[in-house]
């Protein structure tokens, strides 16, 4: 019985990334490169199908992924397995590539499904499945046999969650031939320009794109109080509106930001809690944003460059009020300034480093100029790799051309395997009817109100955030709640998926999971739990403003300018307020209880959606916040924290 227990605690262990040498390691950046090309190819020349450009990817990908994911923890080499499961999934993306044309003729429900297509079905849900497993955790993946299990027995349920019944033939042909289960739209997204999104990131740092970012974000704001953690919020933002991944972000920026602040008096907690929450809200953040927002695109119909068009305010509103918390930290503990020798000032910055602005300034022209996403990021990535000459020492050449292609499919890993898992869950509600079920439940359970059935829609989000990564996260979010929310309360499409959005990501920091605590948590040495309550607690602003923006859509850029400015004001008064009611301080003076949960009522009217209430909620904020200051002022002055040496 010892070796049914060893694969069971396998199946639901960590896994590890496998670095393969040798012979391995030629084939991994072969794949690599061959999917670079391909993506390349398809998004600039080709006109392929959804189907067609997926089997493609999977042909390519699909094995690298296995080459490069353990089995299991403690697995540090490749196995028979590892080999056999590439091999397989090479076998399943040349099949659907030969079987295309007649695929492109295919009647979904009529069609015949032969013995080669079943095997090929079958396959390709399984090699998901382990893909899942081995490079997204138990999380996500345990909700596809579950899914599954009520596509093929729900018929036997009683009650409003029984389904018709679906036949084996019919089922596989939705998940695996048509375009609505893992060849729906996340995959198809991430195959393409998310897939080149990523690959710009990578080449971008390469070039010293994130080294310029530290040093305008240094000499921005390393003068000011705190400035060493206002620093690190403002290059974690930059660079997360880069990469777009929160984990990345954390892992590029905070082996550098994290230890300045610890070295100047932050506790490391506190130093590893700001870079998580400010690398959190590079997602959210144009020009890039993440995954989800391409997905977002996708979803709602409207252009990419209006979305982050749209999100660009509330993005903005967060990291400020990241900044406000951070400034009160400071003025309480009497934090110093960052050392002069961290500051090499902007003109410095800029005469060693402008080669990395172009790229930028490609990216932002290309988006400005409404080219499909596909376009901007190969547009983008391009550029990157002819002005990475234009510096000495930064040019990317052929070793390291195949090293940024080899780190982008690494990391792309997660994304591909959970938008693929994510295909074959919506795949099962959309045949079973579930989201309809769904909506119901919800429905009942909210009583038919918005304001609950919004708390319930957040609360779903963040706790899908415990096992699944953003991208999952939002999905699934798609598929459950935005029917609910736009078909049962009419609230606008935009400003749901842009909710959606917000939770999403804010899902990374949420304990009890947190992955990008945990990777904060390695560099600071500090307790990961710890660090992710702490997170919420600096990201509070991004809780409460999918709130706001769902009642008062002007800091989308919706309306007129009167209503533009007033509903940020609005914003940017919450965002202030609740931060007084996370921090408890005013300078040095420590808030009463009462005057604490005077500013959390405050916050409360501030979200309600009436405009008299806000506006009384927001002046009332200010002027106690007046009082306080005057109080704190005389009472216990707080020294201005001269500049550390």
């Amino acid at each position: 019985m010892a070796w049914p227990r060893r694969i069971v605690r396998a199946l639901f262990s960590e896994t590890e990334r496998v670095e393969p040498v040798g012979m391995m390691a030629i084939i991994v950046s072969l794949l690599s490169l061959a999917t670079v090309a391909t993506v390349f190819y398809l998004a600039l020349f080709a006109s392929a199908s959804q189907h067609l450009h997926i089997s493609w990817f999977i042909l390519f990908f699909f094995p690298l992924c296995f080459l490069t994911t353990s089995f299991a923890k403690g697995y540090h080499r490749l196995t028979g397995v590892d080999i056999l499961l590439a091999l397989s999934s090479a076998a399943l993306g040349a099949w659907f590539i030969i079987n295309e044309p007649r695929y492109q003729a295919w009647t979904r429900g009529f069609s015949d499904m032969e013995t080669g297509d079943r095997i090929a079905a079958f396959g390709l849900i399984g090699i998901t499945i382990e893909l899942c497993r081995r490079s997204v955790g138990a999380g996500l993946t345990s909700l596809i046999p579950f899914a599954i299990a009520y596509a093929a027995y729900g018929q036997l349920l009683t009650g409003s969650f029984r389904h018709h019944g679906i036949e084996l033939d019919y089922f596989l042909d939705m998940l695996t031939i048509s375009t609505d289960g893992i060849f729906d739209s996340p995959l198809y997204v991430a195959a393409g320009y998310a897939f080149l999104f990523v690959l710009f990131g990578n080449f971008f740092v390469m070039m010293g794109g994130g080294q310029l970012f530290f040093d305008i974000a240094a000499a921005m704001t390393g003068r000011m109080v705190g400035g060493p953690a206002k620093a690190c919020v403002v290059s974690s933002g930059l660079y997360g509106s880069i990469s777009g991944s929160p984990v990345a972000d954390v892992a590029t920026t905070g082996p550098v930001s994290i230890p300045i602040m610890k070295r100047l008096g932050i506790p490391a907690a506190h130093a590893a809690a700001i870079e998580t929450a400010a690398s959190c809200g590079g997602s959210m953040l144009p020009p890039v944003m993440g995954a989800v927002a391409f997905m977002m695109a996708d979803f709602t119909g409207l252009p990419y460059a209006r979305i982050a068009l749209y999100a660009t305010l509330p993005a903005l509103i967060y990291y400020l009020g990241i900044m406000i918390l951070v400034h009160f930290e400071a003025r309480t503990l009497g934090l110093g300034r960052l050392p002069a020798k961290d500051i090499v000032g902007l003109r410095a910055a800029l005469t060693v480093n402008w080669p990395s602005l172009i790229p930028i300034a490609v990216l932002m022209w290309l988006l400005m100029e409404g080219y499909s996403p596909s376009y901007i990021a190969a547009g983008s990535t391009i550029s990157v790799l002819v002005t990475s000459w234009l510096k000495r020492g930064s040019g990317i050449g052929p070793v390291r051309f195949v090293e940024g292609c080899t780190e982008t499919c690494k990391s792309m890993v997660p994304l591909a395997a959970s938008v693929a898992a994510a295909g074959l869950i919506m795949g099962c509600i959309e045949l079973t009817g579930l989201s309809g079920k769904f909506t119901l439940l919800l429905f009942q359970l909210s009583g038919g109100l918005v304001w609950p059935s919004l708390l319930i829609a957040g609360a779903v989000l963040i706790l899908l955030g415990t096992g699944m990564p953003t991208t999952g996260v939002y999905l699934m979010g798609v598929a459950l709640l935005a029917p609910v929310l736009v078909t049962k309360f009419a609230l606008p499409v935009m400003e749901v998926h842009m909710f959606m959005l917000f939770f999403a990501c804010l899902s990374a920091i949420s304990p009890p999971v947190a992955p990008a605590a945990f990777a904060a948590a390695s560099i600071a040495g500090a307790n990961p739990f710890t660090i992710g309550n702490l997170s919420c607690k600096y990201a509070i602003g991004g809780f409460l403003l999918p709130f706001m923006f769902v009642f008062n859509n002007g800091v989308l850029l919706q309306g007129d300018p009167a209503k533009i400015a007033t509903d940020t004001a609005l914003c940017v008064t919450l965002v202030f307020v609740s931060a007084l009611a996370a921090h408890g301080y005013v300078l040095r003076m420590k808030m009463p209880v009462i005057v604490r949960l005077a500013f959390v009522a405050i916050t409360v009217g501030i979200l309600w959606p009436i405009a008299e209430v806000q506006a009384a909620s927001a002046l009332t904020g200010m002027l106690l916040y007046a009082v306080l200051y005057a109080i704190a002022g005389r009472v216990a002055p707080a020294p201005d924290p001269a500049p550390s040496p």
